[in-house]
């Protein structure tokens, strides 16, 4: 089978374990920049090259998009959709799950746990409307972003009204959640694929640092989860539409709150703190996908 990976780091851990655990299995596996790509509607009929070569004979997709590649990848993505080929997350759902106001409205419409979250358009009624989803301090997050880049943490009315103004005029938009003290630096990523929960981390913050990210120097340990927490994950990543989801989980005192949902995880401390062999269930999963699409093309 001939899988693309769309992704801008050949090198980069999970990249090259994908290509690593295709190439295993017997099937050929290629790495595709996404600015790579050239896409053509009309004139002389409907083409993807890339490189200046035809790149239309692939099986399945395997996006591993970063928030730099998002846009043009996206449109690299609906290309290969009209064309008929697999992807393993359509481009709606990574649109959907990447925008973290509107994947938390999305994840609220199926009923699920979500931390009370707020975004406006100006800072004249913020004061009046704040204290509805919590207290001092809160948390603010860009609608995109990844590794917990641009979240700031601020602790009084006028931290707050003056961030959120400040971003409004640079039209910039920001989710507002208050800060949740008892899961403070501490989280769970939960890897989903093909509809069930593979593996699972706590994540623990390096100390006086409030994100959990590994990026931002967290540690992580393997956990085992409750039947509550994989129903929850794997809820997330339907209702996302995601076939493959990295499903990040607070524990508060109400029970688990879904934080975000990430449509191309990382997994390389997941990979090593679990043991589990996570890039050959994620290409078993794709083949799996590209088999089934072929069956139904045939009409067997």
């Amino acid at each position: 089978m001939n899988i693309s990976i769309l992704s801008r780091g050949p090198d980069n851990h999970s990249t090259r374990s994908l290509v690593e655990a295709a190439e295993k299995a017997g099937h050929t596996a290629n790495v595709h920049d996404p600015f790579g790509f050239y896409l053509l509607i009309g004139g002389n009929g409907n083409r993807i090259t890339y490189n200046g070569q035809p790149a239309e004979e692939y099986d399945v997709i395997i996006p591993r998009l970063s928030s730099a590649t998002a846009r043009y990848g996206g449109e690299v993505l609906h290309h290969y959709e009209w064309l008929g080929i697999p992807i393993v997350n359509s481009v709606h759902a990574i649109t959907d799950a990447r925008h973290k106001f509107r994947s938390l409205r999305i994840l609220a419409q199926h009923g699920l746990p979500i931390p009370p979250s707020l975004t406006v358009g100006s800072a004249t009624y913020l004061e009046d409307i704040s204290s509805e989803i919590g207290e001092y301090p809160f948390i603010l997050k860009p609608f995109h972003g990844t590794h917990g880049v641009g979240v700031m943490l601020l602790d009084t009315p006028t931290s707050l009204t003056s961030t959120v103004d400040a971003l409004c005029d640079m039209h910039r938009d920001y989710v507002i959640q208050s800060f949740i003290a008892e899961a403070a630096g501490v989280d769970i990523r939960i890897l989903v694929v093909g509809g069930k929960a593979i593996a699972a981390m706590k994540r623990r913050a390096v100390k006086g640092e409030f994100r959990a990210n590994i990026h931002q120097g967290a540690n992580g340990e393997a956990i085992k989860l409750t039947e509550e927490y994989k129903r929850i994950a794997t809820a997330a990543a339907d209702a996302l539409q995601l076939n493959i989801a990295g499903v990040d989980l607070l524990q508060t005192k109400n029970g688990p709150v879904i934080l975000e949902v990430n449509p191309s995880p990382g997994f390389e401390e997941l990979q090593s703190v679990t043991g589990i062999d996570i890039a050959k269930t994620m290409i078993d999963f794709a083949v799996q996908l590209a088999e089934n699409h072929s069956r139904k093309g045939t009409g067997n």
